[in-house]
């Protein structure tokens, strides 16, 4: 008698209704010997803790979600990151809707995802596939990410998490002198990385209202 496979799979997406579409559409997936489990999380702190708990293998991300009060986790970016850092055997899968080249890049960058999906572009048939690839021969990329991949945005500069909480503060109107409360950071570097993240986004001036909308435009805060 062959051996049952068991799969276990994290769906995270702040949207219920994407959720069991992914969870009916994965479901699908019959291959002999796979047994697949598929839980669901709406938010990253859940998700974070149930990866934490269970021994799952693959985890399927998006990037935006609200930020709640006191999370230490601000975007699906920060927490697929952390499962690398964490759980360097999961194999995560972005899928989003994001489309600006230079986000997508740091994405790419910060995460190193086994799978990396836009979601305006995503059949049901890819996203079964995609799984299929991601479980035995990843790495698995849409077709906007493989072209991405080959364009000159890949020279791009790099935006970590501590500039994406410094981004992430100044919107809500912290002054910059505060960051310090917020990064392990001087005020000397702070400034730096400020200063650094206004040539990234090619924005001048003292004020940080610049600053916000390009990040905002591409989709950091």
């Amino acid at each position: 008698m062959d051996k049952i496979r068991n799969v276990n799979i994290l769906l995270v997406d702040d949207h219920h209704m994407i959720l069991e579409g992914y969870k009916n559409v994965l479901s699908r997936l019959k291959q002999p010997g796979i047994n697949l489990s598929i839980d669901i999380s709406d938010h990253c702190e859940m998700a974070w803790n149930k990866i934490s708990e269970k021994n799952y293998q693959i985890v399927f991300l998006d990037i935006n979600f609200p930020v709640e009060e006191n999370s230490k986790i601000l975007s699906g970016e920060d927490l697929g990151a952390r499962i690398k850092r964490d759980f360097p055997d999961i194999k995560v899968v972005i899928l989003t809707v994001l489309e600006d080249a230079f986000r997508l890049q740091n994405i790419l960058s910060s995460i190193n995802p086994e799978g990396f999906l836009l979601k305006g572009e995503t059949t049901s048939k890819e996203l079964v596939k995609c799984l299929e690839k991601v479980m035995d021969s990843p790495p698995y990329y849409g077709p906007k990410i493989s072209k991405l991949l080959e364009s000159e945005n890949t020279h791009r500069p790099f935006i970590d998490e501590t500039d994406r909480i410094m981004l992430y503060q100044l919107s809500l109107g912290t002054k910059t002198k505060d960051l310090t409360e917020f990064v392990h950071l001087s005020l000397r570097a702070v400034e730096d990385r400020k200063k650094r993240l206004k040539e990234i986004f090619g924005v001048m001036g003292e004020g940080n209202k610049a600053l916000l909308e390009k990040a905002k435009e591409s989709g950091y805060i």
